[in-house]
């Protein structure tokens, strides 16, 4: 098979794409799409929820599951301010075989505070969501509360102790458990139920609010230390405010030689005329070479490999990507033919490791200085086995899982696969060769 390359920029804010047709993709090309900023982080998690009547000692199974509950808070907060976060969630089916009449209800949502990846801090439960106007719950209707439901988490203190978030911190906030109470009723056994939903399954992430550094109201640029024996403090401090940007880098692949030989064949290049051999490894990143074999009397199976694949991820963003493959039917010298049917591919895909996160930027196989295998991004899978060219054939997808260090979806990982060409039985003598397009979007 040979190759060719094509490079296809698109607009900024688009995910970026770039198409190579390859016997398995050309060199170092790459795209750069910028992404707008969010300004709030929201997180959502399914809950379970349960109805509770201390004073009748009655708890009943709603039946609930899959409860969304959304927490939103800042994108980002100054230091030394709060945040202000906010629930939301739909009305609460309650299935309950008995009205609760004159009733008001509250929501009293908990959300755990920590640094990002630690331990919690501490926990935050408002009481101050506004009551229901006062009205009958129906027998099997849903109970409800004003909503969203705002909380306020410091960032200076906590539990009576100082905890002061640094600029530069991560905090996350965690939704914990959410109650809607009954405040008043006229039915002294349900006065003060409530309705307790907790989420369904532990998270290890939340929501996150980024502190920023605030420059000093009154900076001082020159300052005169005191002396021991004089008026005034014991020495003064200037502060100095950091700021660096980051640029967004590119999407790209790039392939290089797998020299292993294919089974199933034998090394013809030493055949000339009238039907040129060929041999049985792939002589560049851009040829894959299945080798010589004689006509056979039954279907017989060639295996070769596809020249490696190095998908490198370093836009600093959210955006997952594909890498898919096509082919054109085998053509002859003479004119003989050979459907693309008859080849298939089994991928593999993982994130490269320290010896193989090649620099794409480099000129020939380059290990990246200093990379840390730790910071790539979870989320990348093979397509399935034996696969036919038929079709479009997928050979690796990395979803929008992100890393929990650097939280981008970022990463280099390696992509191969095996190739398998069926032979049909009596073909016609020929040296035939096909085009595979390999598309990164």
């Amino acid at each position: 098979m040979t190759a060719t390359t094509a490079r296809h920029p698109h607009r900024l804010g688009r995910l970026a794409a770039t198409v190579l047709s390859t016997a398995v993709v050309a060199l170092g090309l790459s795209v750069v799409a910028a992404a707008s900023p969010a300004q709030a982080s929201t997180l959502t998690l399914p809950y379970l929820c349960t109805f509770n009547a201390p004073n009748l000692a009655a708890s009943y199974d709603l039946g609930i599951s899959n409860y969304p509950v959304t927490i939103t808070a800042p994108d980002s907060v100054n230091a030394g301010n709060s945040i202000t976060a906010s629930y939301s969630f739909p009305s609460v089916p309650a299935n309950l075989p008995f009205a609760i009449p004159d009733a008001q209800v509250r929501a009293e949502p908990t959300v755990s505070v920590r640094l990002q990846g630690g331990s919690a801090l501490f926990a935050v439960t408002t009481t101050s969501g506004s009551p229901s106007s006062t009205g009958t719950i129906a027998a099997y209707s849903s109970i409800t509360a004003p909503q969203p439901v705002s909380i306020s988490i410091p960032t200076t203190t906590a539990s009576g102790a100082t905890q002061n978030f640094e600029p530069g911190a991560k905090i996350e906030l965690v939704p914990g458990t959410f109650t809607y109470v009954v405040v008043a009723t006229s039915d002294s056994d349900l006065s003060g139920s409530t309705v307790t939903c907790t989420p369904q399954s532990t998270t290890t992430a939340g929501s996150k609010t980024f502190v920023n550094g605030v420059p000093p109201a009154n900076p001082t640029s020159q300052c005169v230390a005191q002396a021991g024996d004089t008026t005034g403090g014991s020495g003064c401090a200037t502060q100095q405010v950091a700021y660096v940007s980051i640029l967004q880098g590119n999407l790209t692949q790039r392939t290089y030689t797998n020299t292993t030989a294919t089974t199933g064949s034998t090394d013809g290049s030493a055949l000339g005329s009238p039907v040129q051999g060929t041999s049985n490894v792939n002589p560049n990143a851009t040829t894959v070479n299945l080798g010589t074999v004689t006509s056979p009397l039954a279907p017989a199976s060639i295996v070769g490999n596809l020249n490696d694949i190095t998908v490198s991820d370093n836009r600093g963003g959210t955006s997952g990507w594909s890498l898919s493959a096509v082919l054109t039917n085998f053509t002859g010298s003479t004119g003989k033919s050979m459907n693309k049917s008859t080849l298939t591919a089994t991928p593999t895909c993982a994130a490269a490791t320290v010896g193989e996160a090649y620099d794409y930027t480099a000129p020939g196989k380059t290990a990246i200085s200093g990379f840390d295998a730790s910071l790539v991004a979870p989320g990348a899978a093979a397509g399935s086995s034996a696969q036919s060219f038929s079709g479009t054939v997928a050979l690796c997808t990395k979803d929008g899982q992100q890393n929990s260090t650097t939280d981008t979806t970022g990463g280099v990982y390696t992509v191969r696969s095996l190739v398998t060409l069926t032979v049909p039985a009596f073909q016609a003598a020929d040296r035939y060769v096909a085009t595979m397009t390999i598309t990164l979007a």
